[in-house]
């Protein structure tokens, strides 16, 4: 077992309040872990507290990750309570389904500082409070293996988090601190149904697999952070379409541009 899931270690988890990082705080719980959600919006953050019903061992922190003032002042606050954060989890991030022309700059401009800038942000503010033994999880997406249109701002935000984190694991080598970038494919969450209701009606051609459960999810990504994997797949539409960008590109490209919808 590595040493940051022992009992009474503590989790800190942006993106908590719901979704895939609601779930990873439940499993953490189970675990016998204390976590810590940070997210921006305070109801969903009291939400998340009483669903988990765990009293003390739940602490929720309203912060918005692409403002380092923000997530200086959660520091402040989540250290007068915890000497150290044993687990990073950055699951914070948006994604809006729509061509590059049709989006507006602020909308590009949100995607990259929450989902990218933002990232960063948290790794640089809170890697000091990581012991050794320490760990270090980002969560990515399956997309960075595709080239899909209408997900050019998100993509390159998500392709952006895989060149930071490969660089930082090295520089936490002699540190003792693990890094690990988990990309998923389509998983049940709340955002995940979002995304379908305000996807373009072209793209809804698109032939997906269904969405995988999102506790299922979870599951794999704590074995593969237990197995000390770097790169976690928890779908296996991830594992094949890294497996074809790597070895066949070509190839792929050519079933991308066939099978999947263009504007």
């Amino acid at each position: 077992m590595p040493e940051w899931l022992k009992e009474g270690k503590v989790a800190l988890i942006t993106g908590g309040s719901s979704g895939i990082g609601f779930a990873l705080a439940r499993a953490l719980l189970q675990r016998n872990m204390d976590v810590i959600l940070l997210a921006r919006r305070r109801q969903l953050l009291n939400k998340a507290k009483e669903e988990l019903n765990e009293g003390e061992r739940v602490t929720v922190i309203s912060a918005d990750v692409s403002s380092v003032d923000s997530l200086m002042n959660a520091a402040k606050l989540i250290t007068k309570s915890h000497s150290s954060i044993d687990l990073l989890v950055n699951c914070a991030g948006i994604v809006k389904p729509s061509l590059l022309k049709d989006l507006s700059f602020e909308e590009i401009n949100n995607h990259i500082q929450i989902n990218l800038i933002g990232v960063i942000n948290v790794v640089k503010i809170f890697q000091e409070y990581i012991p050794r033994g320490g760990a270090i999880l980002n969560v990515s997406s399956g997309i960075v293996f595709f080239g899909i249109a209408g997900y050019t701002a998100y993509n390159a935000s998500k392709t952006g988090i895989m060149g930071f984190f490969d660089p930082l694991r090295r520089e936490l080598l002699s540190r003792g601190i693990t890094v690990h970038v988990v990309c998923p494919w389509d998983v049940d969450t709340p955002q995940y149904r979002k995304e379908q209701e305000e996807m373009p009606e072209w793209m809804k051609g698109s032939i997906r697999p269904k969405p995988m459960n999102v506790d299922i999810a979870v599951k794999r990504i704590i074995k593969g952070l237990i197995r000390n994997r770097y790169l976690i797949r928890p779908n296996f539409m991830t594992k094949f379409s890294s497996f074809m960008q790597r070895h066949l590109p070509p190839v792929w490209r050519f079933i991308i541009d066939k099978a999947v919808p263009k504007p």
